[in-house]
């Protein structure tokens, strides 16, 4: 079978399953098992395929038809400016969060010179939002921090593959704030901005996607208290490392932001609360500041 002959099977048997951008999907697969480009595909549609590389791609649909995401498959998902290592030890990146990184660089942006100037990224996941803006701005200091030891170590995949060298990463359970108080700060108020995609979905949350369900970190997206308690936790216990005049920004549930955005502001620790939206209009990030 020739290249083009295996696309149109798969883009055919994917769009038989339901998937959303069979063609897409199909494309994707291909070139992954073959080391190709996309655009290569079509360049070498006459070219036969040998029965090791036949198999190899049967292997990667099988894959595909188990429901599990397109980002595992290929082991890595592009996000903002860059492409980032992927595995099943962290959550796939996605678009709405890329508005996140907006806002950080703005405010950065508004901060500049950057002399001694640090973000903190807590729950880092693939490292996306931290290694995003460090490789934005090389002159300020990004530090991560990620409970996982699997996903901690696709952290230092991602700093590597991105060559950004103003990142530390620390494998802490964020919910220890003493000992990452302890450790690696002194005490005192050390990071001017603050940025978090906690886990937000309320654990009896039925709309959930199956294979995200199945196939994504638990861990990285279920949370208590209908899925308030990290957002609350975090906000109100990281608050004391934030500098005067600084910020946080943590993505939320669009459901979430009323009740996000009244728990925040009794708390009566910033100056102010405000609800932003993402690219589809809904509530998606609640920015604080000191």
């Amino acid at each position: 079978m020739t290249i083009k002959e295996v696309l149109d099977k798969t883009t055919t048997f994917f769009k038989q399953k339901g998937f959303h951008s069979p063609r897409l999907d199909a494309e994707l697969i291909l070139a992954h098992g073959l080391g190709l480009e996309r655009l290569q595909l079509y360049l070498k549609f006459d070219q036969p395929l040998k029965e090791p590389e036949l198999e190899k791609l049967r292997e990667l649909v099988k894959r595909r038809t188990t429901g599990e995401p397109i980002a595992y498959i290929l082991g890595k998902k592009d996000f903002y400016k860059n492409s980032f290592v992927v595995n099943k030890s962290v959550l796939i990146p996605r678009p709405e969060t890329e508005t996140l990184v907006e806002m950080a660089a703005n405010f950065i942006e508004s901060k500049k010179p950057l002399d001694g100037f640090h973000v903190l990224d807590i729950g880092g996941g693939s490292g996306c939002i931290g290694i995003s803006l460090a490789k934005e701005f090389p002159e300020m200091a990004v530090t991560i921090i990620e409970k996982s030891k699997d996903a901690a170590d696709v952290i230092k995949e991602n700093i590597a593959l991105n060559q950004v060298s103003n990142v530390a990463v620390y494998n802490l359970d964020a919910d220890d704030i003493d000992t990452f108080v302890q450790q690696h700060t002194n005490g005192k108020p050390t990071f001017d901005l603050i940025v978090s995609n906690p886990p937000y979905i309320d654990i009896e949350d039925k709309e959930v996607e199956e294979n995200v369900r199945k196939f994504e970190p638990q861990e990285a997206l279920f949370a208590d208290d209908r899925g308030y308690v990290f957002l609350k936790n975090w906000a109100n216990k990281y608050s004391s490392l934030l500098n005067e005049n600084g910020m946080m920004i943590f993505e939320m549930g669009y459901t979430q932001g009323e009740a996000i955005l009244d728990h925040l502001t009794k708390l009566n620790i910033f100056k102010s609360v405000k609800i932003k939206k993402d690219l589809a209009a809904m509530d998606r990030f609640i920015a604080m500041a000191k």
